[in-house]
């Protein structure tokens, strides 16, 4: 399961946390990407990994928000490396 969203002073906004408490991730694999300004992931790794009840982290993707036009190359990198299919 892919899991985005902004970081906002080096954490994914409340509202995510709120979201991901509120549902059973058992046997699920989570994946996190962000943008941002200056804080590449921030918590966001350990609060999914609070969060997120009975999930497995997988490796996260930071990008930051001027340089998202030019991140294809490393976005599409990522999500071959966390498993997800590249066309």
């Amino acid at each position: 399961m892919l899991l985005g969203s902004p970081i906002w002073n080096v954490r994914a906004p409340m509202i995510m946390t709120t979201f991901t408490e509120r549902l059973d991730f058992t046997g699920k694999t989570v994946v996190p990407f962000t943008t941002h300004a200056m804080s590449g992931l921030g918590t966001t790794e350990r609060d999914y990994t609070a969060s997120c009840t009975g999930a497995t982290l997988a490796e996260g993707l930071a990008v930051k928000g001027e340089e998202v036009g030019e991140a294809e190359g490393d976005i599409a990198a990522w999500l071959q490396r966390v498993g997800f299919t590249v066309s």
